[in-house]
């Protein structure tokens, strides 16, 4: 039933940025069956978003673009704060909206559901790397646009801040999933990870409408599926892409970079990747869990 929701929990956190800006937060005022999706950058939140806004609104004719019909609510990207709680405050029924703030950072209301959805650590490096690259506004000290075996060294060394939340480390990564799915604040978290996803597109969008209980019969997941492949959002990157037409991206199509996992292969040596996996222990030490981070449900070869 949509309708006002219940504050179970305030957050028990506080996460700044240079883009992240907490009291931001004030601009969404959740209805019961609204939809919070929060996940580390580069795993796959503007597909999950797209997803879930087309299955609450019976197809891919979306009434706006994306960004503005599914706002990240707790950022600064230029919008001011009046217009986004406008638009969110006319839109009628269930509505989605993205954080990039681990769970702890955020209050737990009753009747919103919130959806994780995670990737490999070093599949998110090296979409972070081609990510920065793509932007207008990258300059020279983003360490994700330094060469390939700094770049990594930064990734894996520095450390995680709770008032830089927007810094490219596998700290920040790492932080979010222990904080959100491994602390077990969230009890009806649906938590998804980006390798069982693009693996089978079809069984993904089943199972957020099945997460989000949306009723999608099967001929609107037919229609999801295929509006959402990623041939289908790049060749409609401008309705899609985070902040398209403010000239922050070189090409929004270029947002959607590749729809792959294992990006590493033949770009690291032994060496790289063993500091990775001594990294990865330190912060994720119990194995299944950081097994599952890395493969999903689905595992495979590491």
């Amino acid at each position: 039933m949509i309708g006002p929701t219940t504050l179970l929990a305030p957050a028990a956190r506080t996460y700044r940025g240079a883009i992240t800006r907490p009291e931001r937060w004030a601009t969404w005022v959740p209805r019961r069956g609204d939809i919070l999706v929060s996940t580390p950058p580069k795993c796959g939140t503007t597909w999950t978003q797209t997803i879930l806004a087309m299955l609450l609104h019976g197809g891919p004719d979306l009434p706006l673009k994306l960004p503005v019909l599914s706002p990240w609510v707790d950022a600064d990207l230029g919008v001011p704060a009046n217009d986004v709680a406008a638009g969110l405050a006319a839109q009628p029924g269930r509505r989605v909206v993205k954080t990039h703030t681990p769970a702890d950072g955020f209050p737990v209301w009753d009747g919103v559901t919130v959806i994780a959805v995670y990737r490999h650590p070093l599949d998110v490096f090296f979409s972070l790397r081609k990510h920065v690259e793509n932007r207008t506004t990258a300059g020279p000290e983003n360490p994700m646009g330094w060469p390939l075996p700094r770049a990594l060294q930064a990734f894996l060394d520095d450390p995680a801040n709770d008032n830089q939340r927007d810094d490219d480390n596998l700290n920040n990564l790492t932080v979010h999933y222990t904080r959100t799915v491994l602390s077990g604040r969230l009890p009806d978290l649906a938590v998804f990870h980006y390798a069982d996803m693009i693996r089978d597109g079809r069984r993904a969008v089943q199972a957020l409408a099945r997460a989000a209980r949306i009723d999608a019969d099967a001929a609107l997941i037919d229609i999801v599926t295929a509006a959402t492949a990623f041939g289908a959002m790049k060749a409609k990157a401008a309705d899609f892409a985070p902040v398209s037409g403010t000239g922050f991206w070189k090409s929004e199509a270029n947002f959607f970079e590749s729809a792959s996992s294992r990006k590493w292969e033949g770009q690291l040596s032994g060496d790289d990747l063993e500091r990775y996996h001594n990294r990865i222990s330190e912060l994720v030490p119990d194995p299944g869990a950081r097994t599952w981070l890395e493969q999903g449900d689905a595992a495979g070869p590491a």
